[in-house]
């Protein structure tokens, strides 16, 4: 590893990983085709692909209640906490193999529970894996449990088409937050403007890109988050449950329980 940066490949497929910054993918090649939108200034946010973790998407106001207590998170995209709090750490490289690599960070003292979060990465011929998990740390003087939810956060770069159908979508409310209601409606993924969650795929997603390449987006999370307003980038981020999620839909993590999800992104070939 040098300047924290690793770099797997195999055969036509090659990522890069910026263990400085978030573990995320700051390069993924299918051939000559880049499908992520590169680093250009400091901002957290907006390149790669960047897992996320305990928390994926927005907190509302960063508040959320666990076993009757309620917590305070530090706000980062005012009024509201996005996207977890390993995005923007240092991770710590576990091991790494010409295909493979698996890095680790610890939750920081933003996050009141004791915890750290694992991150897989590997390559073959044809695609890229990754497998996030968040654990609990067993401390006889904390609380032991914690609410978590993982997901990705991938961008993208145009010109590209999303093909996807989900049978259901969050209704955002005036915060721009999905809410409790869900409608079952259909959706043109590319065609209307969208920063929203849906659920209940109907197909897998893929994107077509303008060579040719075409990518199919597997995961085993439960929520898609589409965002597709900017001009540059189209953002499918799977998550384990949707935004807000530690008050909507916490999953409960303890020391004999973690929360463990994966996402692959295969190339189909070219049409």
């Amino acid at each position: 590893m040098i300047n924290n940066m690793i770099t797997l490949s195999s055969s036509n497929v090659e990522v890069v990983i910026d263990a400085e910054h978030g573990s995320r993918l700051s390069s993924l090649r299918f051939g000559e085709t880049e499908l992520l939108v590169q680093r250009i200034h400091d901002d957290s946010f907006s390149w790669g692909c960047y897992p996320m973790a305990p928390w994926a998407g927005r907190t509302r106001n960063g508040i959320f209640v666990h076993q009757g207590t309620s917590v305070q998170l530090p706000i980062n995209s005012a009024p509201h906490a996005i996207h977890g709090l390993v995005h923007d750490a240092v991770w710590r490289m576990v091991n790494t193999s010409p295909t493979s690599a698996t890095l680790r960070v610890e939750l920081d003292q933003r996050w009141p529970f004791a915890g750290w979060v694992e991150h897989r990465i590997s390559v073959d011929s044809t695609s890229v894996n990754l497998q996030l998990t968040v654990h609990s740390t067993d401390r006889s003087d904390e609380t032991n449990s914690m609410p978590a939810q993982v997901g990705w956060h991938p961008w993208f770069v145009r010109p590209v088409q999303l093909e996807a159908e989900f049978k259901t979508i969050y209704v955002r409310d005036s915060d721009g937050i999905a809410g409790a209601k869900r409608a079952q409606q259909q959706h043109d993924v590319m065609q209307s403007p969208l920063d929203d969650c849906f659920t209940d795929a109907v197909t897998t997603p893929l994107l077509h890109f303008e060579n040719g390449l075409t990518v199919r987006l597997e995961s085993d999370c439960s929520h898609w988050v589409v965002y597709n307003e900017p001009s540059h980038a189209i953002c499918v981020e799977p998550q384990s449950g949707p935004p807000n999620g530690l008050n909507s839909e916490p999953l409960v993590v303890s020391p004999d329980h973690s929360l463990t999800r994966f996402f692959r992104l295969t190339a189909l070939g070219y049409r």
